[in-house]
C-alpha cells in the first residue's frame, strides 16, 4: 500500500490533533509531519520536499502574512498541492488565496468526513481543483516581490528578523552559527536592496498592511 506524506501546518494544537485523529480513524495510509509556524514549515520543505504529497496550511500562522507565505511556497514548490484552511471562509478570502497560488481553500467548518474525503481525493489524484478568477495566480504587490529572490534559508531568517529576533536567537532557532546568520542577512539586504534590519522588516511586512 502506498503511504502518502503530508504536512499539516497550523498553530492551533487542538485543530491539528483533530485532523490527525480524523485521518487516522479513517485508516488513511499517511505519514503526517507537523508545523506550527512558517519557519517550521519551510524547514520541513527544505529538507523533505520531494516526498511531500500535500500541504494543508492554516491561513494565519506565526512568521509571515498569509499572502506572502502562500506565494513563496507556490514559487518554490509548485508541484506540491497547497490547500489553505481557515475559519475565515468568506468568498473574498478564498479568491485571494487562489490568486496567491493556493490549490484550494477549505473551511474549518467542514464536517470531518468531508474533509477526509477531500484529502483522500487529492492524494488519489482525482480531485477537481477550482479555477482561478481572471487567471491571476501568485503575484506579490510592488517592491515586496523582491522577496521571491530569497532562498528558503534566507526567507526563514527574514521571517525571524521581521519578528524581532536578534542574530543569536535566530541562530539558536535555526540551529546554525551566528556567522551563517550574518551571511544570510548580508545576502537578504543585497537582494531586497535595503541597508538595515528595519528596512528589511518593513519591506517584508508591507504586504501585511496592503492586503487588509
Amino acid at each position: 500500500m502506498n503511504v502518502h506524506k503530508i504536512i499539516i501546518a497550523d498553530d492551533h494544537p487542538l485543530f491539528l490533533q483533530g485532523v490527525k485523529n480524523a485521518l487516522t480513524s479513517k485508516n488513511v495510509p499517511l505519514y503526517i509531519e507537523e508545523a506550527n509556524s512558517y519557519v517550521e514549515l519551510f524547514s520541513l520543505l527544505e529538507h523533505d520536499s520531494d516526498d511531500i504529497d500535500l500541504i494543508l496550511m492554516d491561513l494565519h500562522m506565526p512568521g509571515a502574512e498569509s499572502d506572502t507565505g502562500i506565494h513563496y511556497i507556490r514559487k518554490l514548490y509548485p508541484e506540491i498541492p497547497l490547500v489553505v484552511i481557515s475559519a475565515h471562509d468568506t468568498i473574498d478570502v478564498k479568491i485571494n488565496c487562489l490568486e496567491r497560488g493556493a490549490s484550494d481553500f477549505f473551511s474549518k467548518s467542514l464536517q470531518v468526513e468531508e474533509l477526509v474525503n477531500k484529502i483522500q481525493s487529492i492524494l488519489n489524484g482525482d480531485y477537481q481543483y477550482p479555477t482561478v478568477p481572471n487567471g491571476k495566480v501568485g503575484t506579490i504587490d510592488g517592491s515586496s516581490g523582491n522577496i521571491e529572490k530569497l532562498t528558503p534559508a534566507q526567507f526563514k531568517v527574514l521571517l525571524l528578523i521581521a519578528d524581532g529576533h536578534a542574530n543569536k536567537a535566530i541562530a539558536y532557532k535555526l540551529k546554525i552559527s551566528e556567522k551563517t546568520v550574518k551571511n544570510h542577512i548580508s545576502a537578504i539586504f543585497e537582494k531586497l536592496d535595503v541597508t538595515n534590519r528595519t528596512q528589511a522588516s518593513n519591506l517584508f511586512l508591507k504586504n501585511k498592511t496592503s492586503s487588509k
